[in-house]
């Protein structure tokens, strides 16, 4: 019988990185600065940062249902006080400032999160949910619900957290959210959030994210059919509620924006650099998005991993994805220069137009996206935090995206979330016996194979080896060659690739790269010094289509 795997496209490491975003405050508010550019199609935008009062040390923000802005901050005076919470809303302007809670708030388990319910009179705040009477927009009252995750996730010794990213539909309903597990791998459930008298209970859970890796190939034994990648880190319901934006992989070893359907078996890639793309927020007309990306930061963006496509990509490049956000986008926040957007972009022309780029929002070269993103429900504003570089995330400022000439569509109508999820996994003890190790052949559709082998060790260190002979699913490429990595969160990663692509698509991967770590998640840095073979620790390119990329091109 086949091993099972469970395989996230990112890895534990990715999804914990991306919380220290939310973890920062900010200083009194900077005059409005504009700067305008010309969007090719969606027209002129201006962005501005939203004043605040000069006390406000902000946490989150987010736009409700009703226009408003939700933010979450400290003082001077309770930024010591451990767990003190202060929530206010604010017109859109920065004006009508109010607030409508400051006090103690103990984090559940997984931490806080800020998001508004469509009923504008509950946040969903991950291990809470936020109720105002009589509703958000003039709250009088305040109380914090807990939230009760399935006991199988909560009690679990394979869990690590119960979720790093929560998000709730449309419907109000049902929620979704990333679970992170012990095994360095994660799983996307999905739920119906039911009120009970002193608490919220999560009912009719599935898992929603690839279980098997891998299955049998019923026509050539001893080979086995990679399952469709699915899962990632949760960001937020889209089609009405039908369907989840995620970060993912799909048609490129690096990560991706990817749209995963509720009610059938279809994954949409949304973005398609060959750097990091992390996170897709959709208008409400589902036309334009923001994106996280490295695409405008030519110093740090690591393309050359994913400028050649591979089949099966994800897989051979999957862990080191928590190595290069931690170079390409946590550490540019901390200290290295570079731009992680974030990119508004016309999702069509994302999705179907090579080469697209989209709108860079970034205004200032020292102030570094954060999340959350969010979206007003007029189309025409998109809200973001930013960190000034080299201040430890303690100043941030709220930015703002308006689109001058842009003319939206109708929102997209909700619609109830499906709790029959074709692929849908109710049985959530399947998580608990999880073989993360695998050794298998992959017969390519045209011609040859190639084999893949996986290998989590007891001190967090991973292995993988991939070997391609000859394989071709398309007749168009044919790929011979090899890639590896040694994957030490805690000291020197090193990635090897010597691969060749041929046929009318032609390409070579043809380079070193290793990554030392320094206290895990904290950072990390590309090394240059001489290897024990006289060559350089990173060296080397990659090639496809007549472009180059050398990995001297990020030497600091």
């Amino acid at each position: 019988m086949m091993k099972k795997r469970l395989l996230s496209v990112l890895m534990i490491a990715v999804l914990i990185l991306s919380l220290s975003a939310n973890a920062s405050a900010s200083t009194e508010s900077e005059a409005t600065t504009n700067s305008f550019f010309n969007s090719d199609g969606i027209g002129d935008v201006a962005v501005n940062t939203v004043p605040l009062p000069s006390y406000v040390i902000l946490r989150e923000a987010h736009y409700t249902y009703s226009g408003k802005i939700l933010i979450s901050y400290k003082t001077a005076n309770d930024l010591n006080i451990a767990d003190y919470i202060n929530i206010a809303l604010l017109n859109d302007d920065g004006s009508n400032f109010n607030v409508i809670f400051s006090g103690v708030l103990p984090p559940g388990p997984s931490g806080l999160r800020f998001l508004p319910f469509k009923d504008n009179k509950r946040v969903l705040m991950g291990d809470y949910v936020l109720e105002c009477s009589p509703n958000i927009n003039n709250c009088s009252s305040t109380q914090f619900i807990p939230i009760e995750y399935p006991s199988s996730l909560t009690n679990s010794p394979n869990t690590f957290r119960v979720w790093s990213e929560v998000i709730i539909a449309p419907d109000n309903q049902h929620i979704s959210w990333t679970t992170l597990r012990a095994d360095l791998s994660s799983a996307v459930l999905i739920g119906s959030l039911v009120r009970n008298t002193d608490k919220y209970v999560v009912d009719n859970v599935k898992i929603i994210s690839t279980v098997e890796a891998f299955r049998d190939d019923p026509n050539n034994p001893g080979f086995v059919i990679p399952n469709t990648l699915r899962g990632g880190e949760v960001k937020q319901f889209v089609k009405g509620g039908t369907a989840i934006s995620l970060v993912g992989a799909l048609n490129r070893s690096t990560t991706d924006s990817i749209v995963q359907d509720l009610t059938s078996d279809n994954l949409t890639q949304i973005t398609n650099t060959p750097g990091y793309d992390e996170t897709t927020i959709f208008s409400p007309d589902e036309r334009l998005g923001i994106v996280m990306s490295t695409r405008f930061s030519e110093d740090t963006d690591p393309a050359i991993f994913g400028l050649l496509p591979r089949p099966h990509g994800a897989l051979n490049l999957g862990p080191l994805n928590g190595i290069l956000y931690t170079y390409s986008v946590s550490d540019v926040r901390r200290f290295r220069e570079g731009n992680i957007g974030p990119v508004l972009i016309n999702i069509n022309r994302s999705k179907y137009q090579p080469g697209y780029q989209g709108v860079p929002l970034n205004t200032e070269a020292n102030w570094v996206f954060a999340s959350p993103m969010s979206w007003h429900p007029d189309n025409k504003h998109a809200l973001w935090q930013e960190i000034y570089r080299g201040t430890g995330t303690e100043v941030k400022r709220l930015q703002r995206v308006t689109l001058l000439e842009y003319q939206p569509l109708a929102p997209v109508p909700v619609q109830t979330t499906p709790d029959n999820i074709p692929y849908g996994i109710s049985d959530l003890s399947v998580l608990d016996s999880i073989n993360s190790n695998v050794n298998v052949q992959i017969k390519g559709r045209h011609s040859g194979y190639r084999t893949y082998a996986y290998q989590m060790n007891p001190n967090f260190t991973i292995t993988t080896q991939t070997q391609y002979v000859n394989y071709s699913d398309d007749a168009l490429s044919y790929y011979n060659g090899t890639e590896s990595l040694n994957l030490n969160y805690f000291g020197e990663t090193r990635y090897e690739a010597d691969l060749q692509s041929t046929g009318l698509r032609q390409g070579e991967m043809d380079l070193r790269a290793t990554f030392l770590s320094s206290g895990g998640f904290s950072q990390t840095k590309l090394l240059f010094d001489t290897d024990v073979d006289g060559l350089p620790k990173s060296h080397g390119h990659a090639t496809y289509f007549g472009t180059t990329l050398h990995m001297e091109d990020l030497l600091e």
